[in-house]
């Protein structure tokens, strides 16, 4: 047992094999709760070093759990889970079971799980069916509005115009890129003829330094590489995005950055897809049935129209206003107090006269 009835704890896991998105969501979010709200943060991690080593170097303890052990022995007055793939509802209904006092948070919509929670928040209603949460009990709060990003994107001033001599375009597949979307992009953007600069940001967890740089050997373009812990810089100066979706795609939308977005996987496709409905990214699908064709043809679509960048930009501001981590922290501390307060007069209640 760790801290028993203090603090919140966060499960989450991210480094070379799952990325580092939901590590970064759940950062912005721990340091509001500590640093406005003065809650005691931990972390719970299985993986890995890179993920672990950011979490750590922010300040926030980390609490090691096996595979064997994947939630750890830990109470505390939140249980926020946020990994790929959700959790599966009997984990969730033993966790609730044996800390019945820990508020059980989860930031997925889709794993059956989500019925279990206490509280489900997600960037993106993937499940609007309303029989599809017959059951439960809790309550669940969706919409790019509880994108959870770096506060500082609320700072970046409105895209007002997207007539540019030279576009810049910024090329960034997460902090591993597991699948090698970096070189199929560049692949595809190498044979274009249009003038424009690229930049290219690899993260700490970058799975393919050596081909990457035996490639740019031979490349006919220029390209910047860029290594940032935070893409903030590099996504206001550039004009348009080529990116693998994830978590990133809700910062490109409060930067007023127009997307074009390859999918790792079918369940990253489906999600793409809702997302591209709100009209400030273009998905192309799954990246294995993705052509360099069709990578150019999106490209140069919107390198011709400013206009459409623009509107795209307009529209992910509108819908990413940069404060989701604000708001997320104040729904979570306002449910813990409930718990808090439910709990004190549970006990004032269980009162008798001999």
């Amino acid at each position: 047992m760790v801290n028993p009835g203090s603090g919140i704890f966060f499960r989450v896991d991210g480094g070379r094999s799952v990325g580092m998105g939901h590590v970064m969501r759940c950062l912005s979010l721990a340091r509001i709760l500590r640093e406005k709200y003065r809650y005691p943060v931990s972390f719970c991690m299985n993986q890995d070093e890179v993920g672990i080593s950011r979490v750590q170097s922010s300040g926030f303890p980390v609490v090691r759990v096996g595979a064997d052990d994947f939630y750890g022995a830990v109470q505390g007055e939140a249980l926020i889970i946020d990994l790929p793939g959700g959790a599966p509802a009997e984990v969730v209904r033993s966790l609730r079971a044996e800390h019945p006092q820990t508020l059980m948070v989860l930031m997925d919509g889709t794993c059956s799980g989500r019925l279990e929670a206490d509280l489900v928040i997600s960037p993106l209603e993937r499940l609007p069916d309303a029989s599809s949460w017959t059951g439960f009990r809790g309550q669940r709060y969706e919409g790019p509005s509880y994108a959870i990003v770096d506060p500082a994107f609320a700072q970046i001033p409105r895209r007002t115009t997207s007539v540019v001599d030279v576009p810049h375009l910024l090329v960034t597949m997460g902090a591993s890129d597991p699948c090698g979307l970096t070189l199929q992009a560049l692949r595809a953007l190498d044979a274009m003829p249009e003038v424009f600069q690229t930049t290219v940001a690899v993260g700490p967890a970058f799975l393919h330094e050596p081909i990457l740089q035996s490639w740019l050997t031979g490349a006919r373009r220029h390209y910047e590489i860029r290594r940032e812990d935070s893409l903030l810089d590099l996504m206001t100066v550039s004009d348009l995005a080529v990116v693998s979706f994830g978590t990133t795609v809700y910062e490109l939308a409060a930067a007023g950055l127009p997307a074009i977005a390859l999918a790792i996987s079918e369940d990253h496709a489906q999600s793409a897809e809702i997302f591209a409905g709100h009209g400030s990214l273009i998905t192309l699908g799954l990246f294995s049935s993705v052509t360099s064709e069709k990578i150019k043809d999106a490209v140069r679509q919107l390198l011709n129209d400013p206009a459409q960048r623009l509107a795209m930009a307009k529209r992910g501001q509108s819908l990413v206003d940069g404060h989701g981590a604000e708001r997320v922290a104040e729904l979570l501390v306002s449910r813990v107090k409930d718990k808090r307060t439910s709990r004190t007069e549970e006990r004032i209640g269980t009162s008798q006269r001999a």
